[in-house]
């Protein structure tokens, strides 16, 4: 065979793998990771030397960045990376105020039923609301799609404490306008006592896939923030699919009877809240038509007038994005 010239290959720095990153969640939530990940930042040099080639620097720069985004304790924005410390957002710590100003909040409602910022044609025509009102956090634009989208499909759990608090945003609205008009601007929370939290469970098929579920996640979070108990009365009878996929008049029919209430949790649940009044809220990611809200709420009411006829309940929905 003819003698080929050895070609000298460029050093690169070895890389330190490990396992899992530690995220920092709250003790109720399960740790079990979605995704293998890196523990501590990759042993390459903040300055490359000169003969890497251009391809194998963009490469090494791109893992670079990704080990900051992912890492709990990094600096730099969940979003895009920045780390400097001197743009953080003064409440939102984990982003940059360039990406804070990038969410769609929700300031004004016009819908009193399911929280819309503009004209709602889907509440006026429903007539068997089982929950008295959502409300969101934010609107479920391109943006918020791309956020909810590396959360909960690319692994980038690192996004969950910031949507826990995008979530605890809705919820001390909803609570000061609950209040009386004269009493909105006290601050304790008591003066509406909510007494626990439902989160809309996920279908065994939705769970493998994910191995997490995202509305238990944002419940737990807000539990914690507020010390208000999380309770997982809820299971889901069927896979119904992805609803963002169909039309609203496929999601009402897939949502009927969609979710039962574990018969044995909810005794748990009203023995916990021995009360004759009682006000829940049902946590999830999305609401889009409310059919799945108006579902879950259903089965919960009606176990709950089942076991304690003359318990008087009211039931709130709470999600993260309005569609």
């Amino acid at each position: 065979m003819p003698y080929v010239t050895p070609v000298a290959m460029p050093y690169v720095t070895p890389i330190a793998l490990s396992s899992v990153i530690p995220i920092a969640l709250p003790s109720s939530v399960s740790t079990q990771p979605v995704a293998r990940s890196l523990a501590r930042p990759l042993a390459l040099p903040n300055v490359l030397p000169i003969h890497i080639p251009a391809k194998l620097r963009t490469i090494i720069k791109a893992m670079r960045q990704s080990v900051q985004l992912l890492t709990a304790t990094s600096s730099a924005c969940l979003i895009c990376g920045n780390t400097d410390s001197r743009s953080r957002h003064p409440r939102f710590i984990s982003l940059c105020t360039p990406c804070f100003r990038q969410i769609p909040w929700i300031t004004r409602i016009e819908c009193d039923v399911c929280g819309r910022p503009e004209y709602c044609p889907d509440c006026p025509r429903r007539s068997d609301a089982a929950f008295l009102c959502n409300r969101s956090a934010v609107r479920y634009n391109t943006r918020i799609r791309e956020w909810l989208a590396l959360y909960k499909y690319r692994g980038h759990e690192a996004l969950a404490p910031l949507f826990g608090e995008m979530l605890t945003a809705a919820y001390q609205g909803l609570v000061k306008e609950l209040r009386p008009r004269e009493l909105r601007n006290e601050t304790t929370e008591t003066l509406y006592p909510i007494d626990a939290l439902i989160p809309v469970p996920v279908s065994s098929e939705r769970l493998a896939e994910r191995e997490f579920n995202q509305a238990e996640r944002l419940g737990a979070y807000l539990a914690e923030r507020v010390q208000i108990p999380l309770h997982h009365v809820m299971q889901r009878t069927r896979h119904s699919g992805k609803q963002s996929y169909k039309t609203r008049g496929a999601r009402l029919r897939d949502t009927h009877n969609l979710f039962t209430a574990d018969p044995a949790l909810t005794a748990s649940l009203l023995t916990a809240r021995n009360q004759s009044h009682i006000r829940l809220i049902i946590v999830d990611d999305i609401y889009t038509t409310g059919s799945t809200a108006n579902a879950c709420a259903t089965a919960l009411a009606e176990e709950i007038r089942r076991q304690r006829p003359a318990v008087f309940v009211e039931l709130f929905i709470l999600t993260l994005a309005r569609s």
